[in-house]
């Protein structure tokens, strides 16, 4: 028993990498991928219970990898995508969508039964694994989210719940589901405003538009602009070019978006071109701030966003740089570095 848990640990983990890439390939942004193997104990107890007689072919679950998605959408996308890579055991898998009918609630999740299809059986490194079986479940957040407060009641299934509690906890799963819709109508229309200021960056209505992170981005990213100017500067004086391309999309670029629109905050501008004007006017104090910084630190690498937040510093006053401390998560050594340096030239 405990060999075949060791084959099927090594197969999980194979198996949870592939996932991973497969997701990437895709550009399907996923909230986390867990895998696990089964024990030996485990198995040993569910061979009991249900008085199995064959574990290959009665036991499908020993690898399990679950899926967890950030919209509705992204589950049939990346149903599709198991289905295309893998060969599916039907009979086995089951949408639990399709249990209810139009008046009930209840726990919502794709499960598929998987084994390595044809092409992917015959390479080297997965021949060992050809015979294995695994469970592939598929869920959004509030799925889980809802399936695992159940679970920590130990209702693992529908018939456990007590009746004089299944009402409230269908009624909460109805208002998951509905929340679910919610957030994928938001993000497409998230989507679309993303698309309409992309459009209107390229005319000088831009500059008027509200600041917020979707703004910001687009402002950065426009040629010409004194945002790119900047950026330049930081880089001739010194400043070591890092990508920001291969972060995660809430890591620290999303981070210093957030950094910059509480400064403009602070100082009361409501458009990009009042944050643009202030950035023209301060462009030679900018680039002092800019040459203090690397001689105290010469290997510093710095992206778009990060080094627009150093520049846009220089738009505070003392009392203001101190309300900035103060409200900003940021505070370390280099923080106080490009504080002290402002502080040092607009002396």
């Amino acid at each position: 028993m405990q060999r075949l848990v060791n084959q099927h640990s090594s197969y999980t983990t194979m198996l949870c990498e592939l996932i991973k890439s497969l997701l990437k390939s895709f550009q399907i942004k996923y909230h986390i991928v867990e895998c696990r193997t089964k024990t030996a104990e485990s198995l040993i107890e569910k061979i009991s219970r249900k008085n199995i007689k064959s574990v290959t072919k009665e036991v499908t679950d020993i690898s399990g990898i679950r899926i967890i998605l950030y919209y509705q959408d992204d589950v049939d996308k990346v149903s599709k995508l198991i289905n295309d890579n893998f060969l599916i055991d039907k009979r086995n898998s089951i949408n639990k969508a399709e249990l209810y009918d139009s008046n009930q609630f209840g726990y919502l999740s794709i499960h598929h039964i998987v084994q390595l299809n044809n092409n992917r059986k015959n390479l080297p490194e997965w021949k060992i694994f050809a015979s294995l079986k695994a469970e592939i479940q598929i869920r959004t957040v509030l799925q889980h989210s809802w399936a695992s407060i159940s679970h920590e009641l130990s209702y693992k299934k529908d018939y456990e719940i007590p009746q004089q509690l299944e009402r409230r906890l269908y009624r909460l799963a109805g208002l998951f589901e509905l929340a679910d819709e919610q957030f994928l109508d938001i993000r497409n229309k998230h989507d679309n405003l993303d698309s309409a200021i992309k459009k209107l960056n390229k005319t000088d209505k831009a500059k008027e538009l509200d600041i917020n992170t979707l703004t910001l981005k687009h402002a950065l990213e426009k040629t010409g602009s004194i945002f790119q100017k900047i950026i330049t500067k930081a880089y001739e004086i010194g400043f070591v070019k890092y990508d920001e391309s291969d972060e995660p999309e809430y890591g620290e670029k999303h981070y210093y978006y957030s950094e910059i629109i509480l400064l403009t905050k602070i100082l009361g501008y409501q458009s990009i071109s009042e944050l643009e004007s202030g950035l023209e006017k301060n462009f030679q104090l900018i680039e002092k701030v800019f040459m203090a910084a690397v001689k105290k630190h010469n290997d510093w690498g710095a992206g778009t966003t990060f080094l627009t937040l150093i520049a846009s510093l220089t738009l505070l006053n003392r009392e203001e740089l101190g309300i900035f401390g103060n409200r900003s998560g940021w505070h370390n050594d280099n923080f106080d570095l490009i504080v002290n340096a402002i502080i040092e030239n607009i002396q």
